[in-house]
This record gives structure tokens, sequence and C-alpha cells, in this order.
């Protein structure tokens, strides 16, 4: 499940009651966006690599690198700082068809057997599925697991709510659903956060999950924090239109 990089560590990092977060594949990408602005801000060290075989392969430069480097990206990073205690899985790719369960079933086990302390999914969900009295006031909300304890009450964040049925429904939610559910099969302490949010630039919508994960979290303890977006974030969109066509 996961494989540790051979350069650059001496051994493998002590996961015991680190925070875990990773992001969910979901609309506008908010959760990698999130993870990538982590991992720049605080400069987190890449230790290795979690189940590249449920990923569709992919191979690009360094997202972080502002020099020129002969380092990789690959489709499923695994980034940690002792000094923050978190560590952070970065996806690139989509899951390969077939293979959500499996992926769950093995993240679960991982996150079991390192003993991480809680789990944190960054994600996004459709915005146009908002209900008539979720349309006004903040688009953030969250889903807590019912082992997860020492949430501070201040923070006065909106809960997911769920269908009439009482089915949780995610749309553009990629595999939060059924990762958040395997989950609290396993009595893991899990909470996802997550925007209402439409395609397009959604480097803001991140940026507002992470304010919310920053609040409770506190990595960063200016109030004004400034997230420092990686460099390859300015290639986005690409050039501007050329003024000569009009």
């Amino acid at each position: 499940m996961f494989y540790m990089l051979k350069d650059g560590l001496n051994s493998k990092p002590n996961f015991e009651s680190s925070v875990l977060i990773l992001p969910a594949i979901s609309v506008g990408n908010v959760g990698q966006l999130a993870c990538d602005l982590i991992i720049s801000t605080l400069q987190l060290q890449k230790i290795g690599y979690f189940c590249p075989e449920c990923f569709l392969p992919l191979v690009g430069s360094n997202p972080f690198s502002t020099a020129n480097d002969q380092k990789l990206s690959l489709t499923s990073e695994v980034f940690h700082s002792a000094e923050h205690n978190i560590t952070v899985l970065q996806f690139r790719s989509p899951l390969v068809k077939g293979k959500r369960k499996e992926f769950c079933e093995k993240l679960t086990t991982w996150a079991k057997v390192e003993k991480f302390s809680q789990l944190i999914i960054l994600s996004s969900c459709h915005a146009f599925e908002r209900k008539d009295n979720e349309i006004t006031g903040s688009p953030f909300r969250c889903l807590i697991s019912p082992t997860f304890k020492n949430l501070p009450t201040q923070l006065n964040w909106g809960v997911f709510d769920k269908k009439e049925n009482e089915e949780l429904f995610i749309p553009g939610g990629g595999f939060t659903k059924d990762l958040y559910k395997v989950c609290c099969d396993s009595e893991l302490a899990v909470i996802v956060l997550l925007t209402y949010c439409s395609e397009g630039d959604n480097i803001p919508d991140a940026m507002l999950v992470l304010d919310q994960l920053n609040k409770w979290k506190e990595f960063c303890k200016n109030e004004n924090t400034n997230w420092i977006t990686p460099i390859s974030l300015s290639h986005m969109f690409g050039n501007p239109v050329p003024t000569g066509i009009f």
C-alpha cells in the first residue's frame, strides 16, 4: 500500500497520532487544490507513494519547484511533517474504474495499522444541489463520523444535510461517500470538510476550505493566513487571449 522513498529518508516516519489529510477527486478538484496549498505553504516533505495501482498512471514535473530539477510527480504521493504532525495524501489522476472499493479498504486498513489519530477528507459538491434553505450563507459544510471527538463547538460549522430518506447524497463528490462509510464501519475518526461549488477557477473554494481547517488545527497561527500557491497553478489557464484576434 505505502511505498517509501529510498532517497533522503533514513527510516519510515512515525505516523502514530498524526492527522491524515487527503483530497477527494471531486467537482472543481477543490480537495486536490487545497492539498497542494497545504504542501506548498507548510513545505511538507514527500516521503513516498500510496496505492499507485488504484490510480490511472501519470508522470509530470515537480509542481512545487521554482528551478530546474529532476524530481517527478506521480499519481498518488504522500507528504509528511513531524513539526505539524500531519500527513497529506495527494492524488493527481482518477481512480481506475472498479478500484474504488479496493482503494477505500486499503486506505482504512493503512490508517488503522499506522494509528493515525484522525482522517480529514477535503471535498466538494455540485452547487446546483443546494436546497432553498441552503442558498444563503456559507457554502462550507462538514460531515462527522460517530467516533469523532473533541471538535471545538465554537467553529459553528454547518453540517451537511442528508436527503429526506436519510440517504447520504454527495453529487460530484467522487469517492467521498464511499470512503466516509467505510471509515465509519471501521470505527475510524473521520471528518469530511467540503464546499458547494461549480467548475471554474476553484482556488478560492480551496482556500475557503483551508481557512476553516486552519481555524481548527491552526497550522498557520496568523489569522490573515496567506496560502502559498505552488508555481504549477500559475499555468492553470494558459496564456491570455491574443488581442490581435479582435
